[in-house]
Order: structure tokens, then C-alpha cells, then sequence
């Protein structure tokens, strides 16, 4: 393979730059919202910043929907194959999306096939590109019930299958959908507020990796996109798969399709029996070791619950404020929506073992030295007060020299360097942290996110790279995950 040159086309240097520049300011305006909507608010203040939210949200995707067509315009997207973690990658797009999922009032979860490998080597930046659009697709179109990643391995190939629930597509429909400004109906463009360039650009990204996307679709029925892309095996599925939790009974009561579906894939994999319960009636004939329970549920519900087995409540991230009521119903901890494989099987184990507490952000390591490289007021300002309220000490750098400056007098436990500021750029920055022998994780932090970015920061010495904007609860949880990583190796 021939070394590639890093520097950007003539096309692709304005692409990058006009995108920056309209993307920062409404960053600024999306972040802002979101450490809004966490103080207190009268109801009409609350119902005003969604409204913003909400609008700011679809400006985003409309402009990188855009963008991402114009950038596959330029030519033929390259082809970087590397090593990934398949249920990470999955993870990472869920659990981005899944504000926007539970502010809609839908589930979102992942359901891991048993024969799933643990690795897979293939282009990774271009199939979280694929999913994010098909599930963001799917979310922009279903009114109620849930959205489910169904992830299957064949032929030499991972296969998602975006499941939805909403309204179905017909069969004189379908055959215009992946082409580039067509949608179903003036009365889906309008719902959408789109130009119809998110499955065209799946198409594209899909056949320039030796792949395939296709749907199954009826009226009233929902839709199932399916995207095939040929990927090889590092490490098969007996490396995700255990014994821990043989013979342990759990019941689900009241948890959402595609939530259920997905820890049921989970606790599956570790050896669990799971049955499905309606009331503390049912849950009673099933004698289960642990109940994992919806925290929809009536409060009476739930405490019936309690007084069979330990429960686990799962909630979504915006129910945290009701914890103190779970507590005082007797709940054994609680799990947060869309569920984490790991965590999950990790607090299963415990509590029904006879330990209590909340899900893994609970046991992540609360404080530490971050620092924050942007140049921007604003987005540094995001950072670092939504930090700051998770308990961590935060320095701010304007520029990549700043930030190899404030390095060398105080060490961090964590960076996130955004990827274009002056004097030195985040590439320069990070790759002159790695020369000086700095091992603390670094997060590549960019208002446009595409492979050829992901590849450059990561080559540079990033550990991860994460998009813009990120909300405070974003950045709260790739803190904790980070820092819990760290230590952990350490």
C-alpha cells in the first residue's frame, strides 16, 4: 500500500473550513441549551429551550448531510481498514443518539447475535457513518415505539439490521429512497424538514466498501434496513461469551422492546435464563434471582417487585433526578438506557450477589485534572462548567501550544483537543504530546467528523475521537469512561 498524503485537496480544505465555521457557532448555541436544560426551569422555559433544541438538532443534521454529499462528490472515498470492537462502535452511535431517541418518547437499543465476533477489521469510521445515518433515519420517522441496531455476522460480513416501528414504506417507494434528494412524499420532506441525502449517502459509502444496503418495508409494518459489508475476523464470538451468570434466573418487567431485546442478547451471552413478567404475580411463579425492571412502572408496581427479588431499575439518562424515589422503594441500583453490555452483566452479577448500586457511571472515578485545548469561549466555556459539576478540576488551553505548555507544568488525567485552533492545530498538539512521551488519553474533539478526520487524529496520538456538539452529559460520560480506563491499566 503506498503512503498517503495527509494534506487535504483544494475541495476538501474549503469543505473542511466552511463546515467549522458554520458548525461552531451552532455548537455553541446546542451546548448551551443543554447545560440550560439542566438548571431549573418553569415549564414554559423548559417547553422554549427544547424548542431550540429540537430546531438546532435538525440545522445540524441538514448541514452534515450536506456537507458529507459534497465531501463523497469530491471523488472516491478511500478504503482505511482497521481493527475495532464491534458492540463498542454500536455503543458509541446509541448512546449519541439516544437524547434525541428518549426526547421522542422511543426506545433505542443493540441486540449482539451470538455469533457476533468480538473484532472485526474493516473501514470502522465509514460504518459509523452508515449507522448513524440509518438510525437517525429511522428515529426522524417513527412517531412511537423504538428503534432497534440488530447486529449479525455472515458470509464474511457484519450485518446491521436498523429495525423500526413506524408508519412502513410502500413497495413504489422503495425504489427511490436511496436516491440523492428524493424522499417518500412532499408530506415526509416537510415532517422531515430534510433534502433527503442520508440514505444516499449510506448507499454511496456502502458499495465503495464492497457492500450492499437494502430494506424490507410494508405499510403499518415499520422498516428494516439491512447493510452488508464485508469485514474479517480478528476475534470470534467465544471471546464476548461466558459462563458468569449460568443458571442466574432474571425476569424483565415492563422494559421497552428494543431495551429488553438488547439485554437479553447480553445476559444471554453469560449463560442467564430470562423470562418476561407482567406484574409481581407473574414475577412470583418465575422465582427469579433478580427482577430488571421498566422505571415507567407504577411506584406500587415496583416496590411489589422489590419484595420478590432484587431489582435493577432502568431509566433514561434524564431520569436521574428520580433516584432518591427508587431508593426509598427499595431498589437495588438501576442501569442506565441504551444499555451497556458490560455494565450490564457487571451489575447483574453483583446485585444478584447481594451488592447494591447504579450503573457504571456510579463506580467511575469522579474528579481528576481534565484539560480542555479550544479556542472557542464558548464551547470551552460547555466543557467546562458540565465538567466542573461532575467533580473534575478543568484547565483551559486556547491553542495546541498552550496545551503542550499547561502539560508540561501539570500533568492531566484527561485531554480533549479540539482539532483546528491557531498556532498550533490539535493534529501538531497531539503529536508533539506523544514525541515528549505523554500517555494520558486524548480525545480529538471536531465540529466535522468524517473517516479521513477519525484517521488523521488517530494517527496524530488520539485515543478517541468524538463530534460536536457534546452535550454536557456526552462529555460527563466520556470523561468518566476515559479516567475509569486509565486507572484500570494502570
Amino acid at each position: 500500500m503506498t503512503e498517503k498524503n495527509d494534506a487535504p485537496s483544494a475541495e476538501q480544505a474549503f469543505l473542511a473550513t466552511t463546515s467549522h465555521e458554520i458548525r461552531t457557532p451552532l455548537n455553541g448555541i446546542l451546548g448551551t441549551v443543554s447545560l440550560l436544560l439542566e438548571t431549573e426551569l418553569d415549564p414554559a422555559q423548559k417547553e422554549y429551550a427544547e424548542a431550540i433544541r429540537s430546531s438546532g438538532s435538525r440545522l445540524l443534521d441538514l448541514l452534515n448531510n450536506i456537507l458529507d454529499y459534497a465531501r463523497l462528490d469530491t471523488g472516491v472515498p478511500e478504503i482505511e481498514p482497521e481493527t475495532f470492537c464491534v458492540r463498542d462502535l454500536a455503543r458509541e452511535v446509541t448512546e449519541l443518539l439516544s437524547p434525541r431517541a428518549h426526547a421522542a418518547g422511543l426506545d433505542l437499543g443493540v441486540l449482539c447475535r451470538p455469533n457476533v465476533p468480538a473484532s472485526l477489521t474493516a473501514d470502522a469510521g465509514k460504518l459509523r457513518q452508515i449507522l448513524f445515518n440509518l438510525v437517525g433515519n429511522a428515529l426522524k420517522f417513527t412517531e412511537t415505539g423504538s428503534v432497534l441496531v440488530d447486529m449479525d455476522y455472515y458470509d464474511g460480513s457484519l450485518v446491521f439490521n436498523v429495525r423500526d416501528t413506524g408508519p412502513g414504506i410502500a413497495a413504489a417507494d422503495q425504489e427511490r429512497l436511496f436516491d440523492a434528494f428524493r424522499q417518500t412524499s412532499s408530506d415526509d420532506a416537510r415532517k422531515d424538514g430534510g433534502v433527503g441525502l442520508g440514505l444516499a449517502i449510506v448507499k454511496r459509502l456502502s458499495e465503495a466498501m464492497g457492500g450492499s444496503i437494502t430494506l424490507r418495508s410494508a405499510p403499518g409494518a415499520g422498516t428494516c434496513f439491512r447493510s452488508k459489508i464485508p469485514a474479517d475476523v480478528i476475534e470470534g464470538p467465544e471471546a464476548v461469551r461466558s459462563d458468569r451468570l449460568a443458571g442466574l434466573s432474571i425476569a424483565f418487567a415492563g422494559l421497552p422492546a428494543s431495551t429488553a431485546l438488547s439485554a437479553w442478547g447480553a445476559l444471554n451471552d453469560h449463560g442467564a435464563r430470562i423470562s418476561m413478567v407482567q406484574n409481581a404475580v407473574e414475577a412470583r411463579r418465575a422465582k427469579p434471582a433478580l427482577i430488571m425492571a421498566a422505571a415507567e412502572l407504577p411506584e406500587r408496581s415496583l416496590k411489589a417487585l422489590t419484595e420478590i427479588a432484587p431489582v435493577l431499575v432502568v431509566l433514561r439518562s434524564a431520569d436521574r433526578g428520580l433516584l432518591s424515589r427508587f431508593h426509598a422503594i427499595g431498589v437495588a441500583g438501576w442501569l442506565v438506557r441504551p444499555l451497556r453490555d458490560r455494565s450490564l452483566v457487571e451489575r447483574a452479577a453483583l446485585v444478584a450477589a447481594g451488592t447494591t448500586g447504579g450503573d457504571e457511571e456510579q463506580d467511575a472515578p469522579k474528579g481528576g485534572r481534565v484539560l480542555i485545548a479550544d479556542d472557542n469561549v464558548v464551547n470551552a466555556l460547555i466543557a467546562r462548567r458540565a465538567l466542573e459539576s461532575a467533580g473534575y478540576t478543568v484547565t483551559v488551553a486556547s491553542t495546541g501550544r498552550e496545551a503542550i505548555d499547561s502539560v508540561e507544568n501539570i500533568p492531566p488525567a484527561l485531554i480533549f483537543m479540539d482539532l483546528r485552533m491557531p498556532i498550533m492545530d490539535g493534529y501538531e498538539a497531539m503529536k508533539a504530546l506523544r514525541e515528549a512521551g505523554n500517555t494520558m488519553p486524548i480525545i480529538a474533539i471536531s465540529a466535522e467528523i468524517n473517516p479521513e478526520i477519525e484517521r488523521r487524529a488517530r494517527k496524530a496520538g488520539a485515543d478517541g475521537v468524538a463530534a460536536k456538539p457534546l452535550d454536557a452529559e456526552a462529555l460527563r460520560r466520556l470523561a468518566n469512561d476515559w479516567t475509569a480506563r486509565r486507572q484500570g491499566a494502570a
